[in-house]
């Protein structure tokens, strides 16, 4: 009796256990959404304009990966230029927008050669390309020196520094 007792209160805690260590909570790293949880959910829970949406937006993506959020839905992915994407839509299915990330070998020449310009000392360490609906095309470059990080921030061919940090000399 004693040994039936310990056996099922010990396959009942196995269970909870690993029920409730596949529930994933990690923040969204995004604009506005800092705050919000996401949870790996069946593809099926995903609206279906979201869906058509991604579908038409993304052909030629690997690794899909849908979550969905108090807002609306996330989609995260690698395109086929390898680079890391998240698309996010509202809880009606519609776009919102899509943030690419990659590396300076895949920043088109032009941009490139502004940042370069003017921060010419600066090595470019990632590049967030952020497309959004009914809005010019933002590039977020990411810069780094000896003793500075720096994030620059150009769109229709304006750039402005959003953040810079210096290095600490510890």
């Amino acid at each position: 009796m004693k040994n039936v007792l310990v056996t099922t209160s010990i396959a009942v805690v196995l269970i909870i256990g690993s029920a409730t260590a596949q529930q994933v909570n990690r923040p969204i790293v995004a604009e506005g959404m800092q705050s919000l949880q996401m949870n790996t959910r069946n593809v099926s829970k995903v609206h279906v304009r979201a869906m058509r949406d991604f579908l038409k937006r993304d052909k030629t993506v690997a690794n899909v990966d849908w979550m969905i959020v108090e807002t609306g839905y996330v989609a995260k992915y690698t395109d086929a230029n390898n680079s890391n994407c998240r698309t996010v839509y509202n809880n009606r299915g519609d776009f919102v927008y899509t943030i690419r990330q990659y590396y300076e070998n895949k920043l088109p020449r032009d941009i490139r050669g502004m940042v370069k310009s003017v921060y010419y000392d600066y090595a470019i360490t990632l590049v967030e390309q952020i497309e959004e609906t009914r809005k010019p095309l933002v590039y977020v470059v990411h810069l780094e020196d000896a003793t500075t990080f720096m994030n620059v921030r150009v769109s229709e061919k304006e750039m402005e520094i959003m953040a810079e940090y210096i290095k600490s000399t510890l």
